[in-house]
């Protein structure tokens, strides 16, 4: 995976200047990159390989960097507030109420929790296929019901636990019916997914594989309700990427019932619940310009209704405007 040094940026850019082959119709949402900020390094405000993202009940934001193992704080303006160490090559993140932090450090197979100094609050899991134990866990969330959900990739399931660790349940196993996960890759590996999770304000549970280009959704429980998507390159397509490097990565799930999903392919996509897309920056193209990407990854929204991408391989953030047309 090649890595780029680039500028910071702080501009504004109109999207849409890439289109996909046979559907130029607009789309009902506008997305415009109002702000970006990083670039390669390990100083202050600099990101290597970032990957996670989370924001707080203040609009705290929360990076993490695979490679700089370290977890860097911003304000919604880009600016920086402060970083801690955390556990080698940390990707998923999530932050609950009470304003502690959640690290999975993949290659660790745990999940770490930290205040805001950088104590460590507690961890759990090893590597393994148990209750509890993990092999390279992905992304995480934290639903309402104040469960942490985790992508625990090489097993090929979702993991549910208490705040504090304690397991409550786990789904799905190999395969490509509904509720199962990836069947395309070999095993092991952690391509195929479960990749990243979300949960909406309804409670209900939404991952990304990225070997099938699969969105699945699910109740609480973990039952399968729904899914869409493919690794076509056609508009609202995941794929054109190589082989190894297939598909959707991160998804967010807004107060507003929109799907947004990033992709290896250099897209971030935005589709209704049902799977229509209804927004999005398309360009099957690496870019660096704003509105542009490079395998973007995590995605969040702060209370102003912002979107902000982690634009992982041009190691910067992209903050989005988001409005109808």
């Amino acid at each position: 995976m090649s890595l780029r040094w680039l500028f910071s940026f702080l501009v504004v850019f109109l999207p849409w200047t890439a289109s996909v082959v046979g559907q130029d119709a607009p789309l009902p949402l506008r997305l415009e990159t109002v702000l970006t900020w990083g670039e390669v390094g390990e100083e202050d405000g600099q990101f290597h390989s970032p990957i996670g993202i989370a924001i707080d009940s203040n609009n705290v934001l929360y990076v993490t960097e695979f490679r700089n193992d370290r977890v860097q704080m911003f304000d919604t303006d880009g600016k920086f507030l402060g970083k801690i160490a955390v556990a080698d090559m940390p990707g998923g993140i999530a932050v609950d109420r009470e304003g502690a932090i959640y690290v999975a450090p993949m290659m660790e197979h745990r999940i770490c929790v930290y205040d805001r100094t950088g104590k460590l609050l507690r961890e759990w899991g090893k590597k393994g296929n148990g209750d509890g134990e993990f092999d390279q866990p992905g992304g995480i969330a934290i639903g309402p019901d104040d469960n942490v959900y985790v992508a625990d990739q090489v097993n090929r399931r979702i993991q549910a636990f208490r705040l504090d660790g304690t397991f409550v349940r786990k789904w799905g196993e190999y395969g490509t019916a509904p509720g199962q996960f990836d069947g395309v890759d070999k095993l092991p590996n952690r391509t195929g997914g479960p990749n990243f999770v979300a949960v909406d304000h309804r409670s209900r549970v939404w991952t990304t594989e990225a070997a099938p280009g699969r969105i699945q959704r699910f109740s609480p429980q973990g039952e399968p309700q729904f899914a869409f998507g493919n690794n076509t390159t056609e508009r609202g397509g995941f794929g054109g990427r190589a082989k190894n490097l297939p598909g959707p990565i991160a998804i967010l799930v807004d107060r507003d019932d929109r799907v947004w999903v990033t992709a290896t392919n250099h897209r971030v996509q935005v589709f209704d619940t049902a799977g229509k897309l209804i927004g999005g920056f398309e360009s099957l193209e690496p870019g660096h310009e704003p509105g542009q990407f490079e395998t973007p990854h995590g995605l969040v929204r702060d209370s102003e209704g912002f979107i902000y991408v982690v634009d992982s391989q041009n190691h910067r953030i992209q903050k989005v405007r988001v409005t109808a047309e």
